[in-house]
């Protein structure tokens, strides 16, 4: 059995000491017990979504998209709460075909998201949007 040569660490999460497996070669990060294993997945997991947000963005309106290019969406807006979004749908899907729909809805979908974050902070100065909750 090889010697490991960088002897014992602190785990990342519970700082508690631990020998580190051989094999790893200085890549494992916790000590091994099972709450400090799920602790680093989780960590990393937000990690990568904050360094990607726009790919389950991306996916999404794709999904939309080819779905939407079968046959024409039967579902009500996104936005279904006490106050949904009234959109002429057959004129935009006459005139700019069912896709454009699907990306203005996600738009309005955004812009409303970002109007509620700002409206439950109380920060109104940060952008020249004027957001007004019905």
């Amino acid at each position: 059995m090889a010697k490991n040569s960088r002897g014992k660490r602190p785990c990342s999460i519970c700082r508690k000491w631990f020998q580190p497996d051989v094999r790893q070669k200085g890549r494992q990060k916790t000590c091994g017990s099972p709450d400090c294993k799920s602790e680093q997945h989780r960590r990393q997991c937000e990690k990568w979504n904050r360094k990607n947000r726009d790919y389950f963005k991306t996916n999404y309106l794709d999904k939309k998209i080819e779905a939407v290019q079968e046959e024409l969406p039967d579902e009500p807006p996104i936005a279904t709460n006490r106050h949904p979004i009234i959109l002429p749908y057959e004129i935009i899907i006459n005139e700019y075909g069912a896709k454009h729909l699907v990306i203005l809805r996600y738009l309005i979908f955004l812009v409303i998201q970002e109007c509620r974050v700002l409206h439950s902070r109380g920060d109104r100065k940060s952008t020249n949007i004027h957001c007004r909750q019905p």
